[in-house]
């Protein structure tokens, strides 16, 4: 047996050292050395506080990723992927130009030793800011219509403040910050919760992905009442200056809208401004009102008019001679017997006083001149003559009309 073995020995290890060979030869054409790229390798970027410690803020490229070629065996090479590869950039070493390195690594150390790693792009640029901390107010945005009728009195938002931290150039952009709440058809008031909403000079929306805000959800109230239409009246208080006189009160507007619970409308009816002090003026008066000042507890504004605008005309006074004829005077209280005549149809002269607006069409007929003859017998008489008040007119004379009567033949 041990004759056999060792018959042709040295053939026999001749031969095993040719099927090594052959299976080293083998081997080596199979798994030979190859290449590969390797795509969208997500960057990994580590130490940001070496950025933020300072006070700054730092933005990096959107969709950070890096493309690498690897070399090695086939048997290793063929099967890996972006997932076994990692990509860090170290923020601390970031270069004075803002780049920062990247370096990339088999996540398998073992996977590592095996391989070479090559990439052309190995740095990164960041965008780097001073931070700015700015702080805001919330206002409640209402949208579509509330129920005919109704109007919101109040509008609130808690928190009412809020703060954005970020890059100085992105929150130097945020001009207002809003809550939207839908008060379609709304009868009564409602609460709800909403996120804020940043807006840019011109209204348009900021994306709040780029800056930090402490506030991620705000309760809204809104307080939705009836509304009243009231009038607005107009009073002057003082006098003009002598020989002046209020020509005319024109304001805007002559009626409001007014919201606030039902019992207290139910109280008004119209809005008096009766303090316009005209004390000593010779020109005209123009002044603008603040309605909320005269609205009465529990009722405020439903509409954007804060104010009502006031014109008082002032004008000097003018005379004005009138001739009066006995025709023109009428005689009250005559009796059937007696004839009634005035003495030598004299004419008298009337001056009266007032706005050239109210002399210019005033007639003796307007002032309906008479005498009351009641109680008198046959003679002959004087009697005052009496005028009707006409607003804005004065009457300056007092007139004595001579008057015979006589019987009825």
């Amino acid at each position: 047996m041990k004759n056999r073995i060792l018959d042709h020995f040295g053939l026999k290890v001749l031969s095993l050292i040719i099927a090594i060979v052959i299976w080293v030869i083998v081997a080596n054409v199979d798994d030979y050395t190859t290449t590969k790229q390797i795509s969208g390798i997500e960057i990994e970027f580590i130490n940001g506080d070496a950025i933020t410690e300072k006070n700054k803020v730092y933005e990096v490229p959107e969709g950070t990723v890096i493309d690498i070629i690897v070399k090695g065996r086939r048997s290793i090479v063929e099967k890996l992927t972006n997932e076994d590869f990692k990509a860090v950039a170290d923020l601390s070493k970031m270069s004075i130009t803002n780049a920062v390195a990247v370096n990339v690594s088999a996540v398998s150390s073992r996977i590592d030793k095996e391989l070479t790693i090559s990439y052309t792009n190995n740095a990164v640029n960041i965008a780097v800011e001073e931070k700015l901390q700015k702080q805001l107010p919330i206002t409640v945005r209402t949208s579509s219509e509330v129920a005919d009728g109704y109007a919101i009195r109040n509008k609130t938002a808690s928190p009412n403040l809020i703060t954005v931290e970020g890059a100085e150039s992105v929150v130097n952009t945020i001009e207002e910050v809003v809550v939207d709440v839908d008060v379609n058809g709304a009868s009564e008031s409602l609460s709800a919760y909403a996120a804020p909403v940043f807006l840019d000079k011109n209204g348009n929306e900021i994306d709040s992905s780029k800056f930090d805000y402490d506030v991620k959800e705000v309760e809204v109230s809104v307080e939705v009442l009836k509304t009243k239409e009231l009038t607005v009246r107009v009073k002057t208080q003082g006098e003009p200056k002598k020989g002046y006189a209020v020509a005319s009160i024109n304001y805007q507007p002559t009626s409001i809208l007014v919201v606030g619970e039902a019992a207290d409308l139910a109280k008004v009816d119209e809005v008096v401004i009766d303090d316009i002090d005209v004390t000593d003026c010779s020109k005209d008066l123009e002044t603008p009102i603040t309605l909320a000042d005269y609205l009465p507890s529990g009722i405020t504004l439903a509409e954007d008019t804060q104010e009502v605008m006031v014109k008082v005309a002032i004008e000097e006074i003018e005379e004005k001679t009138l001739v009066i004829s006995g025709d023109e005077i009428n005689i009250v209280g005559k009796s059937g017997e007696l004839n009634y005549e005035f003495k030598d149809n004299i004419s008298y002269i009337l001056k009266v006083r007032g706005l050239r607006e109210n002399l210019d069409n005033l007639k003796v007929t307007n002032l309906i001149p008479s005498i009351d003859v009641s109680g008198y017998d046959v003679g002959t008489y004087k009697f005052s003559v009496n005028f009707k008040e006409i607003k804005g007119i004065e009457i300056l004379d007092n007139i004595e009309a001579e008057l015979e009567i006589t019987q009825v033949q």
